[in-house]
This record gives C-alpha cells, structure tokens and sequence, in this order.
C-alpha cells in the first residue's frame, strides 16, 4: 500500500542552511531564510498555504471539514482582531504542517497529543546556529516546550470554536492540550528591582577602590543601550500593567493600543473603540512617582511610551536579558515578573484585595488565590479566634 503524500510542510536543508517549502508531487520553493529566519520563512509558508487553498465548508460536517479550512478561516477573520494576533501567525504554519490533510474530526486527543510529542521533538527556532553561537548544531538547541505547544493548540481550539460560531461546523470540536504549568511565584524585592533598574540605565556593580565595597557604576560601553528598559520596568512595577499592553502605549489617544493621559493622571490600557478581550484592560491611575517619570519622558519620545531610537517595540528580549544578568538575576526574571511584583507588593502593604483585582483587570478571587498569603491580615481572624481567652 503506498504512503500517503505529505501536506505542504517548512523543512531545514542544513547544507545550505535555508528553510525550503515542499509540497506534494515533489513541489519545492526557496523563502531565502536561514535557519535564524524562522519566522520570516513562517510567513512565507502561510502566504503559500492561502495562495494554494481554498476553503470548501460543504455542510459543516467535521468528517468532511479540513482543518486547514478552518484555519485559514480563523486566520482571514478573526486573528487580527485578537490580542496576540502574532501567538496566531506563529502558530498556524506548524498546524497547517501536522495538520494537512486531515478532516477535523481527526483531531482527537491521540492526534492532539501526537501533535504535542511532534513539537516538543523540535528545536526552538529562536536560536542561531553555527561557529560563533552558542550552539554549534541543530541538536544542541533547546527543544520546543510544553506550553508552546499548548499555545498553539489553543489557535487550533479557537479556530474550530470561531468556525462553528460561524455555522461552519455542524458541532464543537474539543481540542485535548498538554497540562498547564503550575503558575510562577517569583516576584522581585525593593533591592532586587532597584537593581534591575539601575543595569537598564547602564549602571553596573564594580568594587569601590577606596572601601573594598561593591557599589554602581555607570560604564561607557552600557550607556544607553538599555534605558527603555528602564522605562518599561517602571511603568510595569508602578501600575502592573502587561507586558505587550506597555509596549503599545502612546502618549496620544489611538484606536491601537493603550495611552497616556498626563493631565488626568491615568493610563488608558485599551485603545479608543477597541472591544474588550478575555484580558481585562481597565484603566489605572497614575503614582505621583511614576507621573514625574512621564512627564520627563514625554519631550525625549516620538510617539510610544517605551521607545528604541525613536521605534517602537513588539517584545523585550535582548535588552532585557542584558540588563537581568548585569543586576545578577536569574532566567525566572521574566518580563511578567513586574506584574506579579506590584500586584504582591500591594497584597503585603494591606491593600483590601478588591482594589488589587480592579488595579489588576481581574478577579478578587484570582488575587485571594494566587497573591493572598502574602497579606499580612488573611488570617489574623483564624489566630484570633483560637488565643481569645475562654
């Protein structure tokens, strides 16, 4: 019995260090990417698939159904319109990959968990090979993770949830995801965020000749490099804002994105006439502290509040790697950590954990759950009750 062809697919031609396109019937396109390229060859790859296929719904019913369908379906009307529409464009050329040609009710939960078991057999493709990296072989590179692969089969659940909204699937289709991973606890002391800050504005610990003592330093060769971290860092642990929402910020009002308004004093996290997404993003006003920051920042930027040489940013990567390490932080100083400090940092000072959650764009219950036994107060009632005297 003859193998079934192959969908359309990425593959790495490691000779020539470019990712290629193949098809069936022994079709092979260049992108011109090397292997540090992924996501431009990504791009190209989903270009290809929407150029080649077109979506055939028929009754709806999810033996007939292909899932590339419904993702080219999920990806023309509704990721744009998501809140991490580049969690959708990474995403879609590994399920177009794994997925071609199959119907979606294929995708049961052995499949899904092959799919999973496919990813994380991958090396992530953030990594640059070859003499003069870290990594000198594809086998070296870190494999791709768990929650990775949960990402993107949450794109695969959204797609056959919008789909069938849109009556184009007779039923709902449960996708099966590998376990989400326990949530982080890490949060920063006073000392440690004063330390972080003090690496992004280019400072660094050297020995103080005189006493011996290890003091900060500004160094000609950090000056400047990273002092829009600074910023970020700020705006974070002052208003426990998200990480992408702070890089979206301008300091004018827009339909994209969040802004500043300094005369009243608040943050508007959510664009004008942009609809509301799973992640509340309620307004918060701004620290007298933070408000002096922004009110020195405002005439040295052009229209974002965290800049690069007047660009604005999609993500923090490498600037805050530097800077992490120089204040001697370990890999879990995530980003998302200046989140979970303020809203720690608000829990130990007292504040009632309602405020916390409308601070936050969230829950109180999350807050009691996840930032309650940091409250000096949450059980007062318990040790009370038991030492009153009888």
């Amino acid at each position: 019995m003859p193998r079934p062809a192959k969908g359309a697919r990425l593959y790495y031609r490691r000779k020539d260090d470019r990712w290629v396109i193949k098809d069936a019937g022994g079709v092979e396109l260049g992108t011109g990417c090397a292997y540090g390229e992924h996501a431009q060859a990504e791009r190209q790859f989903q270009a290809y698939l929407a150029q080649k296929h077109q979506p055939d719904f028929g009754t709806g019913d999810p033996a007939r159904v292909e899932i590339l369908d419904v993702l080219k379906l999920y990806a023309d009307e509704r990721a744009p319109e998501t809140e991490r529409p580049d969690v959708v464009t990474s995403a879609l050329p590994h399920l177009g990959q794994f997925f071609a040609g199959k119907k979606v009710a294929h995708a049961t939960p052995n499949v899904c968990r092959a799919y999973a078991k496919w990813r994380m057999a991958q090396p992530q493709a953030r990594y640059k090979v070859g003499e003069g990296y870290r990594f000198k072989t594809l086998d070296e590179v870190p494999r791709v993770g768990s929650q990775t692969a949960r990402r993107e089969l949450g794109v695969l659940s959204a797609a056959f949830g919008y789909a069938h909204k849109e009556h184009k699937l007779l039923n709902p289709v449960v996708v099966t995801m590998p376990d989400k991973t326990p949530g982080r606890h890490r949060w920063l002391t006073r000392g440690e965020a004063a330390s972080l800050i003090w690496a992004a504005l280019g400072f660094r610990r050297v020995k103080d000749p005189e006493t011996g003592r290890e003091v900060w330093r500004r160094t000609g060769e950090a000056q400047g490099k990273t002092r829009h971290v600074a910023r970020f860092i700020l705006v974070g642990l002052y208003t426990g804002t998200r990480h992408e929402a702070i890089l979206r910020l301008k300091w004018l009002p827009t339909t994209e994105g969040g802004y500043v308004d300094l005369r009243s004093g608040i943050i508007y996290r959510r664009g004008i006439g942009e609809g509301e997404s799973s992640k509340r993003r309620t307004p918060v006003p701004i620290s007298k502290r933070l408000w002096a920051h922004m009110r020195r920042w405002r005439p040295q930027s052009v229209a974002h509040v965290v800049e690069f040489e007047g660009m604005p940013l999609d993500r923090l990567r490498r600037a805050w790697k530097t800077a992490r390490i120089a204040a001697g932080l370990g890999e879990e100083v995530t980003p998302h950590i200046l989140r979970h400090t303020f809203a720690t940092w608000a829990v130990m000072d007292g504040v009632p954990f309602g405020k916390v959650a409308m601070a936050l764009g969230t829950t109180e219950k999350v807050i009691d759950q996840v930032y309650g036994h940091h409250s000096p107060e949450s059980m007062r009632s318990v040790v009370e009750s038991v030492s009153r005297r009888r």
